[in-house]
């Protein structure tokens, strides 16, 4: 079964939390949690698992960010969620080198939040004017006339 496998896979990197989901309640098998420099082995462990990045989502807290990876496989269904807490000082890793798919969706997470990526490749806006001085998804951001 592709939860134990992943479980047994990922064991080595000492993760915070590697935790059977309950799929009917969250629409995840697995949920994990993880340090930001450990991102980058939890990603290629899911590759060589088999595993496709369906989506990276982030959420703004107070005192940092938090990043959900989520991964999936065609073959068997193991729907998981990578929980990465960054603080708001600091830089995420890429993961578009291992997931090439992951260079658009981190660059949406820096358009909206001002997440940045370490070593991502072209880390530019992708949705708003290359010349806006905002990110419009952080809790302290107030529109204005200026913005619309």
């Amino acid at each position: 079964m592709l939860r134990d496998n992943i479980h047994k896979a990922l064991a080595p990197l000492n993760l915070e939390q590697v935790e059977s989901g309950d799929y009917a309640k969250t629409g995840y098998h697995l949920e994990i949690t993880a340090a930001p420099e450990q991102i980058p082995e939890v990603a290629k462990t899911m590759l060589s698992l088999g595993c496709f990045l369906e989506s990276l989502t982030g959420l703004h807290y107070p005192e940092h960010f938090t990043l959900v990876y989520h991964f999936n496989n065609f073959g068997e269904l193991c729907r998981t969620a990578v929980h990465v807490k960054v603080p708001l000082d600091q830089e995420a890793p890429t993961i578009s080198h291992i997931y090439p798919g992951a260079n658009w969706y981190e660059r949406e997470a820096y358009d909206l939040y001002g997440v940045r990526f370490t070593d991502h490749p072209d880390l530019r806006r992708i949705l708003l004017p290359f010349e806006a001085d905002f990110h419009p998804l952080l809790k302290k951001f107030e529109a204005s006339s200026a913005d619309a």
